[in-house]
């Protein structure tokens, strides 16, 4: 995974740490550290913070270097794949009501 992330310097990944996912730019992977920046977004007072994390690399479940618009929760993600599957079907002609 070191040498993966080694790849990824100064670019815009999403990686999954534990359990959550974090769009983020690989800043250094020294050891057995990676240290990266992410952005975070308050609702209430419309503010972005960018945060720098340090995390041990045995922690980076998957990396992904798809850019979407797409949310990482699974939920929307899953309701997302069920609204594009509902457009594919209607629109290739099915009997659907």
């Amino acid at each position: 995974m070191k040498s993966i992330l080694q790849t990824y310097l100064e670019k815009d990944i999403w990686i999954l740490i534990r359990d959550k996912w974090y769009y983020a730019t690989i800043i250094g992977v020294w050891d057995d550290l990676l240290w990266f920046k992410h952005r975070t977004h308050n609702k209430d007072t419309e503010e972005d913070t960018l945060w720098e994390m340090v995390v041990k690399i045995s922690e980076v479940v998957a990396i992904d270097k798809v850019v979407s618009v797409v949310s990482r929760k699974p939920d929307v993600f899953i309701s997302r794949l069920l609204e594009t599957d509902r457009h594919t079907n209607h629109n290739q002609g099915h009997d659907n009501p």
